[in-house]
């Protein structure tokens, strides 16, 4: 995946599960209605699920090329 502007992607924590672990990251980007990764595991909350979805959106980023500008 070519990476053209890291600001098109965000995390979101999601409601998916039941307690006690009910909560997952997703992470979107612009112009898709499906997520491009999510979560394996559930979390407790959703500030944990973001904080572990924004750790997993730095890893994704830094593992893919930027598109070259002009």
């Amino acid at each position: 995946m070519l990476i053209s502007e890291p600001s098109d992607f965000s995390v979101v924590a999601k409601h998916r599960g039941q307690p006690p672990k009910p909560w997952r990251w997703e992470i979107y980007r612009a112009g898709r209605v499906s997520p491009i990764d999510r979560s394996r595991i559930q979390f407790e909350s959703a500030t944990e699920a973001k904080r572990a979805g924004e750790t997993a959106l730095r890893a994704l980023l830094s593992e893919c090329p930027e598109e070259k500008r002009s």
